[in-house]
């Protein structure tokens, strides 16, 4: 039996891995953040200031900062692949700053100096030189004796770059990191400058009426984990065709996804729903620009059954209504006004109805058979002289400028007689807080009819003809008072209803055809005027 045979080898990284960990797919914006992470670790109880330069003539990027800077130790452990004593901190990976540097150019340099020290420390690293001769068991680092010992933080500057800076790149990145570090930068923790000019980040217009003062909803939500997500959310005053909606989701501080919708589905109606969202138990990859989706704890909060999908249910609703609202324009508003004198005009016309407005027509054909021999109950009800629709028209207070109201300001109020009871009846849309029911109606003796056409209900989000669609709720809601107050079969609703919908239509089409007869007489009026001036033109030059 050949004898078994052990050996040492060496593991040691082949010196490409240094330049391929910068492969990783970075934009400019998202290395920068890696070194801003870095920065944000280091601070101290004095305010943060980082400062970014992107200078076109020098080819170079530098990050600084006035934090806690590095001592020789830890300016050595900063060069190690994966080195990394920070627990719950931004850069706990140990491989933010390399990554991030190797990604932005082929040469950087570390300068970083500890408060109350008097020396700085500077490593330099140069791909060509270090894929020539380079030793992962050692680097180089300057020692430099300084005077000052009041100075403090690190800096970092990348050279010889893999990109090129155009003019609009610096406001670009401020913008983006001005997104990215929000919540430190709002908080007055850090101050954050791209060339020179501070990064702000652009408030969200914000409906203030959904949640006073600003907008926002502040939540902490305990999960089925035990773990707790918090932020706020709210709903845009006018939401994005874009995509540009959701929750910017961040980790310890940092933004991760942005735009993320978590809670609810892409929809069109849900494209003012916005917010912050903080995940900070939840992994990420190593790069840290996304969530490791696989993970359980990423997963409950994706689940549709979940705790924070049932927390989102109401302000998907309120942006599902408001949206709606929307589709509610005044042209729709002064067309429902005529659509209820349509109504109340074809009821007036239709002595089928009769019966249900006044109880005592059966007992006067019983009492008057002689009177009306020969004659059917719908004869009969016909010359019945009593009204079931009256109409009360209130003119508007007269005033100095305008002694005589004109007839477009009058303000119409519709009354249906039902068992010998008046009814006002009156319409809106509104948002009923459910989508099980198309409509709803309020019957009482003061404020009559009220018949709300459910804007919440699926089938009103996809109706080309809103108008109809009130109609439709209008006819079936007064049918359904009618056989109520009755005590009339179910069934009759549905005749009833059908019986207005079509005698309304029949009058909205005769009003169309006047409305066309009209504009034809108008024209042909004009016509004639204008030939008629011709007329008179030609025969004045003749005059003269």
């Amino acid at each position: 039996m050949t004898p078994l045979v052990k050996k040492d080898i060496s593991i040691l990284p082949d010196r490409s891995l240094m330049p391929k960990i910068g492969q990783t797919g970075y934009s400019v914006s998202q290395a920068i953040s890696e070194l801003i992470d870095n920065a944000i670790d280091a601070r101290i109880d004095e305010e943060l200031i980082v400062d970014v330069i992107l200078d076109k003539d020098k080819n170079s990027v530098k990050v600084s900062d006035n934090g806690i800077g590095m001592d020789e130790q830890t300016a050595a452990n900063s060069m190690k692949l994966a080195y990394s004593t920070k627990i719950g901190k931004l850069g706990e990976f140990g491989l933010g700053m390399k990554t991030a540097a190797t990604s932005l150019g082929k040469k950087f340099k570390v300068i970083t100096k500890k408060a109350g020290s008097n020396e700085q420390y500077v490593i330099i690293y140069d791909e060509e030189k270090w894929l020539k001769e380079g030793d992962w068991n050692k680097h180089e680092m300057e020692i430099r004796e300084l005077n000052d010992k009041n100075n403090h933080g690190t800096t970092i500057e990348i050279t010889d770059l893999n990109f090129k800076i155009y003019p609009n790149l610096p406001g670009n990145i401020k913008k983006e990191l001005a997104i990215r570090f929000a919540p430190f930068i709002e908080n007055g923790e850090v101050s954050l400058k791209v060339n020179h000019k501070y990064c702000e980040p652009v408030p969200l217009e914000l409906k203030t009426d959904y949640r006073l003062p600003d907008g926002r909803e502040l939540f902490r939500i305990k999960l089925e984990s035990g773990n707790e997500v918090y932020g706020w959310r709210g709903l845009l005053k006018k939401g994005s065709d874009k995509g540009d909606y959701g929750f910017r989701v961040f980790r310890r501080g940092r933004l991760v996804l942005q735009f993320a919708k978590i809670g609810f589905n892409p929809h069109p109606e849900a494209r003012q729903i916005v917010g912050d969202l903080h995940l900070d138990h939840v992994p990420v990859t190593h790069n840290k620009r996304e969530f490791i989706q696989e993970s359980s704890l990423f997963q409950e909060l994706i689940n549709e059954e979940g705790i924070f999908w049932n927390f989102m249910r109401a302000i998907v609703r309120e942006a599902r209504s408001s949206i709606r609202k929307t589709q509610i324009s005044q042209g729709i508003i002064d067309k429902m006004d005529i659509v209820k004198e349509n109504i109340m005009k074809a009821i007036k016309k239709l002595p089928e109805l009769k019966e249900y407005a006044f109880p005592d027509i059966k007992e006067k054909i019983k009492g008057t058979k002689d009177k009306h021999e020969g004659l059917n109950p719908l004869e009969i009800e016909k010359r019945d002289e009593r009204e079931i629709v009256t109409i009360e028209i209130h003119n508007p207070p007269i005033n100095e400028k305008d002694r005589k109201p004109r007839k477009i300001h009058e303000k119409k109020t519709y009354y249906i007689t039902i068992h010998g009871k008046k009814f006002k009846v009156d319409h809106a849309f509104v948002d009923l807080k459910t989508e099980e029911v198309i409509k709803d109606k309020i019957v009482n003796d003061e404020t009559g009819i009220q018949v709300y056409t459910n804007i919440l209900f699926p089938a009103f989000s996809v109706t080309t003809d809103s108008v109809f669609y009130a109609t439709w709720n209008i006819a079936e809601a007064i049918a359904e008072v009618m056989v109520e107050q009755n005590h009339r079969p179910t069934e009759e609703i549905f005749k009833i209803r059908d019986l207005i919908l079509k005698k309304s239509s029949s009058i909205a089409r005769e009003l169309d055809e006047v409305e066309k007869e009209k504009k034809i007489a108008e024209k042909l009026k004009k016509d004639y005027e204008q030939r008629m001036e011709k007329i008179k033109n030609i025969e004045e030059n003749y005059t003269e």
